[in-house]
């Protein structure tokens, strides 16, 4: 009898066993999925240096943002970009113990000053990183020790290749000699080949615009490029030292962007606005001249007539893709400015 009740009813016995052991399970289940999970998201923000580097990868690109601490391989003094690769090349577009798009100089035409510490301001003193959001770091630094500028960084990761750059500055002292601001940033590309990079040009209003490349023949030599239209001079004391921002090439840029090439790839900067900035280069890095340097791909910005108090910057794009053609490097810089670019 109860032999055949057992069996009457197996199925739904079986069916009510499956369903206690899902039951019992499921905690188990849901656990492990959350560990999973867990375990994933803090892999993706694993940070090389915690409180000293922002980790972002988004569309195609993955970025290491960094203040100036040393970590790893990486130098202190050096702070931006520390690393930037892109799905298709994987290898840092930045040479890895240094950076780019890094804070360098604030100078104002008057002081020069030979102690690397202030020659090198924004490097050598105090800044920190945070993380804003799961796209956005932002880097600040408080009153610098001799000009006595704040500021802030922020980049933004936008897909599929470009990191958005928005900087903003206060000067909170009358320090700045000769009425203007100059500043200055540093991009150090890991590559031993492609040194020059190119902007569309003219050596005159009068002459057809072109592509230029500017390929500077040694470090502080014909090292930077004006806009064609800007014709205020920021002027430099007699017996100012040559540096990368007071030494011109005979050509000048129409358009506020360049791009340089390492092998497939196109590393472009674009601006939000020509006449304050200015493009600058070196084939060495400030090293000398030989065939095992690599090249900075840099520029500088000024601003005039400055007050203390009020607030100063910028926004520009950094694009990391593989190169297409100069077309579409014309096109980048179109779609994010909305300015149509007329070529001959």
């Amino acid at each position: 009898m109860w032999r055949g009740l057992i069996t009457k009813h197996l199925p739904e016995n079986k069916a009510r066993l499956r369903k206690g052991l899902i039951m019992k399970k499921l905690p188990l289940f849901l656990l492990l999925l959350v560990c999973l999970l867990c375990c994933g998201k803090k892999k993706a923000v694993e940070e090389l240096s915690p409180g000293h580097t922002v980790t972002i990868q988004a569309g195609d690109i993955k970025a290491v943002f960094a203040d100036n601490t040393e970590f790893g391989v990486h130098r202190a003094w050096y702070n931006g970009v520390a690393f930037l690769s892109h799905k298709a090349d994987t290898v840092n577009i930045f040479r890895p113990r240094v950076a780019g798009l890094n804070f360098e100089h604030i100078f104002d035409g008057q002081k020069w000053w030979e102690p690397a510490e202030v020659l090198f301001e924004p490097r050598a003193c105090p800044m920190s990183i945070q993380r804003i959001s799961d796209r956005t770091a932002e880097l600040h630094q408080g009153p610098t020790s001799l000009h006595k500028l704040e500021s802030w960084t922020r980049f933004t990761v936008t897909d599929p290749h470009y990191i958005d750059m928005e900087f903003t500055c206060i000067p909170r002292a009358e320090t700045f000699d000769r009425g203007y601001i100059g500043l200055f940033w540093a991009s150090y590309i890991n590559t031993k080949v492609d040194k020059g990079y190119y902007f569309i040009g003219r050596k005159t209003v009068e002459d057809q615009k072109q592509w230029v490349e500017i390929n500077s023949p040694a470090h502080n030599i014909e090292s930077s490029v004006r806009y064609e239209l800007d014709e205020r001079d920021p002027g430099f004391v007699e017996g100012y030292p040559p540096r990368l921002f007071n030494n011109y090439m005979d050509y000048r840029y129409s358009y506020p962007f360049y791009y340089g090439r390492r092998g497939k790839m196109a590393w472009m900067l674009m601006f939000e606005q020509a006449g304050p900035v200015r493009f600058s280069h070196s084939p060495t890095s400030g090293a000398p001249v030989g065939p095992g340097t690599e090249p900075a791909w840099d520029f500088h910005y000024l601003f005039y007539d400055y007050k203390v108090g009020e607030k100063y910057g910028f926004k520009a794009r950094l694009v990391y893709k593989p190169f297409v053609s100069r077309e579409d490097i014309i096109e980048e810089y179109e779609n994010w400015s909305g300015e149509k670019v007329e070529m001959p």
